[in-house]
């Protein structure tokens, strides 16, 4: 058996080691994480438990919103703290959806539009598919031509309906009917797409 040889260019591998080695001097791990694209490090702990600490007070002064609710949007929050000031765009999306998913949770436990306590169905799917469109105008914005929220955003949408259609004034709630349509587009598309 032979030993593994060493491919990489001569001083590459020592200037990497070398660099690595004085940012971990610099300062500790927990100070700064490098989740960002500028090369500079963000405080993820430090903003995480500064939310959580102030999501912990909210709960305390209105005891019927959930803490469990509150340290969601701290979180996606803090994620969006890492896009807007640490340079991440990689967390945008998982911050945009934790805070409209957290929002949709709030509006049921405050009982904003709804009696309080109160499941709205399709409330969740809808609050989804509004985040995936603020994800599609942000990449928009920002000169990505993504797809695919567009897609997560018509899913989710449909689903929100299909599951609120009694509760929404001029929708007929259609039992089965729904699941049977959303089958039938499904197969259309499997159609039209195999057919190229």
């Amino acid at each position: 058996m032979t030993e593994p040889r060493n491919v990489t260019p001569p001083g590459e591998g020592e200037e990497f080691r070398a660099r690595y080695q004085q940012e971990r001097r610099e300062e500790p791990e927990w100070m700064a994480w490098k989740w960002a694209n500028r090369g500079k490090g963000f405080p993820w702990l430090g903003v995480l438990l500064v939310l959580v600490g102030a999501a912990l007070l909210i709960q305390y002064v209105v005891p019927g919103v959930g803490v469990g609710t509150l340290v969601l949007l701290a979180i996606g929050l803090a994620f969006l703290a890492g896009w807007i000031f640490g340079g991440s765009f990689f967390s945008m999306v998982p911050g945009v959806l934790l805070v409209f998913l957290a929002l949709a949770r709030l509006v049921e436990e405050v009982g904003l539009f709804f009696p309080r306590g109160q499941d709205v169905p399709g409330l969740t799917s809808l609050a989804l598919a509004a985040g995936f469109i603020v994800i599609w105008l942000i990449a928009y914005s920002r000169g990505r031509r993504w797809g695919w929220p567009l897609w997560a955003a018509g899913i989710f949408g449909l689903v929100g309906v299909v599951q609120a259609s009694g509760w929404i004034i001029g929708i007929p709630e259609l039992g089965l009917l729904w699941p049977v349509l959303i089958i039938l587009a499904g197969l259309a598309l499997m159609l039209v797409a195999r057919r190229r």
